[in-house]
């Protein structure tokens, strides 16, 4: 049994740091506001896992209303089953109206979906007749019959590319080619200038000086010259030989002086420049000798390589020819002048022919292996238009942008597709939780049975609850009957109707032992405002079955909490025990008073300081607001006590008479507003015009006195002001 209750943590609520002194059943009256309910969430805080705490405040927590079937669902775990049911029906319609056709204008993702579907459609439907309005067209314009169709054109959409007029016009040639016969192959001159050169200007660079002297010739080329061709011309075997130019003969002695004058070395020499000369020229002849390709031998897929390769072939036979007579010159210049140094010639020497030959001989061999391969290069050539017509239709019908759009619209249908996919997926797992949920409902049927005894104790006013078989399994779901065994809507419930239920269920599951492996502990019940808006009939079979309860032997202990007077004046015992001489009984009387903003508790130690009826109470608030000065509380509660005050016993004379009644005393004004109070609709404006925040509780209390002495009731006031 729980003896104390800790309150430092609710010093919010409670002036108290403890409450002491708990008995088996506890009885606590406290207006509303005043901390019952936190009262309640201290017990469960500090003996939940000590003590099985049972606690009843009302029937939300028991009762579900059930739409669907118009029905109740009852039990705590009904009621948190039927919740989860609730939420997880509320997902499943929720999803519904995203997910399937909707019977008005409404957009969901039904009609999303259905909208990008038909787009989609449409775009590719679009796309479809391109294909094969293409596919016709070219194979109509290259003669392709039969072997071209749109899945063809489909096929060569990523290989399609724009070719230029050129290109359209070889590959036509190429198409149209007859094959050409192998022809010989070219061979370019390997002439090395470099070795040319570097002789030449050795040549150009040797003197020979005569080992004579002839004084007709000396500095003078031009009749060197002549004496050497003079000794080439004339004979020496002739004794009698004349002189060409001069008609003289010429002598042995002659002979001899022009032999010491041309010696060998200078021979030799001429001889150099001679053959120097002539083998120059036979290079000459052969640059001159090298002719252009003939284009005719080759196939029209290389005839742009040879035109290129004939430039540069006529190009660098130019430059041979210019440095080949620049050597020839300079050995001309030579001759006759072998006792004298040419200056060395500094020309550039061209490039070989040996990268034109490279090329030539690539272009050779790809020309006969092209010949070779003809069929499948005019294939080749036949494809490459076919994808070039291909390229025209795809930008004339813009089939990027076109397709691009189909592709978004596939990706819009797509996540939408998905979207509602996962939805039906969602819908399909909480409808597996829904059949869980329902799996581990209880039927309450015993315990129906039990409050349905009671409630026929309402008489005219009594129903009952009749149990549903639903189609869907649900269990602990019941239909609602008049005393007639009519059927009711839950809709026409009251909460009264609906907490007595909950109530008698409560009370019914008080007899419920622990389940199957679950540890049994002591109990404690706790009535938190049980008694809310039930009528009289209702509130009396609540009364009737707590006062049974806690009349058992060895009850569970008992916390009853109300802030109705009435109802606490009843379901307490009717012989009230209260601690005296030593004794101390298993009741305990309870009362939470709040002051300002935190609550109070007093104890009721005997039957003059119990509850009384509620004009009892509004004294005893006032006594209590005078004792603690609260001159505010002292002054709303002594209005309240004059309105009842005037329900019961004022009925002979008005307010206006009493007010005469008064002299000009200092207090008139709120005496007056205190007998305002008589007319209960007429003193409104008083409660805030009037200022009694200079007046004492004496002061108070002595105009209180005044107007129950002007009313003949100084008495009646006396009776109940007894401090």
């Amino acid at each position: 049994m729980i003896n104390s209750i800790d309150l430092s943590n609710y010093e919010f609520a409670f002036s108290d740091s403890q409450l002491d002194g708990l008995k088996r059943k506890n009885f606590i009256y406290g207006k509303n506001g005043t901390g019952k309910s936190s009262l309640v969430d201290a017990i469960k805080e500090q003996y939940s896992g000590e003590y099985d705490i049972k606690v009843f405040d009302g029937w939300s927590g028991i009762i579900k209303e059930n739409d669907y079937l118009d029905a109740i669902a009852l039990g705590e775990i009904n009621v948190s089953k039927q919740t989860e049911i609730d939420k997880i029906d509320k997902k499943t319609k929720e999803i519904d109206e995203k997910i399937l056709e909707p019977q008005d204008e409404a957009e969901n993702l039904f009609k999303r979906r259905k909208k990008a579907e038909s787009t989609y459609n449409a775009q590719k439907r679009k796309i479809e007749s391109f294909y094969t309005k293409s596919g016709t067209r070219i194979s109509s314009l290259l003669s392709l019959g039969r072997t071209y169709d749109k899945r063809n054109f489909k096929e060569d959409i990523t290989l399609a590319n724009t070719l230029s007029e050129s290109e359209i016009s070889k590959l036509n040639e190429t198409i149209k080619a007859e094959k050409i016969l192998q022809i010989k192959k070219i061979f370019f001159p390997k002439i090395e200038l470099e070795k040319y050169l570097e002789a030449t200007n050795e040549i150009l660079q040797t003197v020979v000086l005569p080992s004579g002297v002839i004084n007709e010739v000396i500095n003078n080329r031009e009749k060197q010259n002549f004496a050497k061709l003079g000794m080439e011309i004339h004979s020496r075997e002739r004794d009698d030989e004349l002189c060409s130019f001069c008609g003289s003969v010429i002598s042995k002695a002659r002979w001899e002086e022009l032999d010491r004058y041309f010696s060998d070395e200078v021979k030799k020499l001429d001889a150099r420049v001679l053959r120097g000369i002539e083998n120059i020229e036979k290079c000459i002849v052969e640059v001159d000798n090298i002719s252009s390709l003939d284009e005719n031998q080759f196939y029209p897929e290389y005839k742009d390589s040879i035109q290129e390769l004939n430039v540069e072939i006529l190009s660098l036979k130019s430059d041979y020819g210019k440095f080949l007579k620049v050597l020839k010159d300079a050995l001309e210049d030579k001759k006759g002048q072998t006792t004298e140094k040419i200056s060395k010639i500094q020309e550039s020497i061209p490039l070989p022919f040996s990268n034109i030959q490279v090329r030539y001989d690539t272009l050779y061999s790809d020309n006969n292996n092209y010949s070779i391969n003809l069929n499948q290069e005019q294939e080749t050539a036949k494809k490459k238009i076919r994808l070039h017509e291909v390229k025209i239709d795809l930008d004339n019908f813009k089939f990027s942008d076109e397709f691009l759009n189909l592709k978004k619209l596939e990706t819009e249908q797509r996540l939408l597709t998905d979207e509602i996919s996962a939805l039906e997926d969602t819908k399909g797992q909480l409808v597996e939780e829904r059949k869980i949920l329902i799996a581990d409902m209880t039927k309450e049927v015993m315990t129906v049975t039990n409050i349905n005894r009671f409630l026929k104790g309402l008489g005219s006013q009594s129903f009952s609850l009749d149990h549903i078989k639903s189609a869907d399994g649900q269990k602990g779901q019941y239909r609602v009957l008049d005393a007639k065994a009519n059927e009711r809507s839950i809709q026409t419930l009251s909460d009264g109707e609906k907490n007595i239920v909950a109530f008698l269920w409560f009370m019914d599951s008080l007899e419920s032992e622990p389940a199957e492996g679950q540890i049994k502990k002591e109990r404690i019940v706790i009535f938190d405002d049980p008694m809310n808006s039930n009528d009289d009939s209702c509130q009396y079979l609540m009364i009737g079955v707590i006062q049974k309860f806690y009349r058992k032997e060895r009850h569970p202990q008992l916390f009853l909490m109300t802030h109705n007077t009435h109802f606490y004046l009843q379901v307490t015992p009717n012989s009230k025990k209260y601690p005296s001489h030593g004794k101390s009984p298993e009741q305990n009387y309870l009362r939470f008073m709040k002051t300002e903003d935190k609550t109070s508790i007093f104890p009721i130690l005997d039957e003059s300081s119990n509850l009384k009826t509620i004009y009892d109470e509004l004294w005893e608030e006032l006594k209590f607001a005078y004792k603690y000065n609260k001159v505010i509380f002292m002054w709303n509660n002594m209005r309240r006590i004059l309105e009842t005050y005037n329900r019961f016993y004022f009925k002979n004379s008005s307010p206006s008479e009493i007010e005469n009644k008064f002299d000009d005393s200092v207090d008139k004004v709120l005496a007056i507003a205190l007998i305002k109070s008589l007319n209960v609709n007429s003193h409104v404006g008083y409660e805030t015009d009037i200022d009694i925040s200079g007046k004492t509780r004496d002061e108070l209390k002595n105009i209180f006195f005044d107007v129950f002495d002007k009313l003949d009731a100084g008495r009646h006031f006396k009776s109940y002001w007894s401090l």
